[in-house]
């Protein structure tokens, strides 16, 4: 695992769009990892009047990152005896119950439909933690050969093999967001390549070396290279 966790991939685009008084802007390059690793953190006990935000608080991590890391769409849902994967923690933490004041809690950000579904298919591996293990995007199984789309519009910037994520398009969407489409039977853009949203762009199957039998798509949304729920931005 640690090998695959150095095969790093960095690719630098320019915005497309500059204007007389700023220079062109380079999103952050984008480096994969295994689609799959152990992060460093406890998994916390939710005990009586514990709220999300109040957690969060104790361990000094951002809520938002913690809600999707744990598939967390609504903060008052958490109920006692929940288990909440906290990221960098190393024991867990006694949580004050007082309430926040009006105001301080913030909400969980939800950007539903600011990305479209790139193959239908049943979810067979969530993003975030499983069994200690943290993966950086969803598992959509799909037949052998189902139609892959582009989940928004931008511009393909990597389409080839990677070891770890087998036949993968990366497109960058703008300067802050880009999508990962892995574990694809065959590639049907170049890297260069302009496409919009809905465009086809590759078939489903198996290429990555992964030990399930299951046709699957391996989606990640990246934010600043960043990985983030993409159950988050799908509809």
């Amino acid at each position: 695992m640690s090998r695959l966790l150095n095969i790093l991939i960095s690719i630098y685009v320019l915005a497309s769009l500059s204007c007389a008084s700023k220079p062109p802007v380079s999103p952050p390059p984008i480096s994969l990892p295994a689609p799959v690793t152990k992060p460093e953190g406890i998994y916390h006990t939710v005990e009586k009047s514990e709220t999300l935000w109040r957690i969060c608080k104790t361990y000094k991590v951002n809520m938002q990152e913690v809600a999707e890391l744990n598939n967390i769409k609504n903060p008052s849902l958490i109920r006692v005896g929940d288990k909440i994967f906290i990221p960098g923690a190393k024991q867990q933490l006694q949580v004050k119950s007082t309430p926040p004041d009006i105001g301080e809690a913030p909400e969980i950000i939800l950007s539903k439909g600011m990305f479209i579904w790139p193959v239908k298919g049943k979810i067979v591996k969530q993003f975030g933690m499983n069994n200690g293990f943290k993966n950086d995007g969803i598992d959509i199984a799909a037949s052998a050969g189902s139609k892959v789309v582009a989940a928004y519009s931008g511009k393909v910037v990597f389409a080839s093999e990677l070891k770890g994520y087998g036949n993968t398009i990366i497109i960058q969407h703008n300067d802050k967001y880009a999508t990962v489409y892995a574990n694809n039977k065959s590639i049907l853009v170049k890297k260069g390549a302009v496409v919009k949203t809905g465009q086809l762009i590759s078939r489903a199957g198996n290429s990555s070396g992964v030990t399930t039998t299951i046709p699957h798509l391996h989606f990640q949304i990246r934010e600043q290279n960043q990985p983030r729920n993409p159950l988050f931005y799908l509809p």
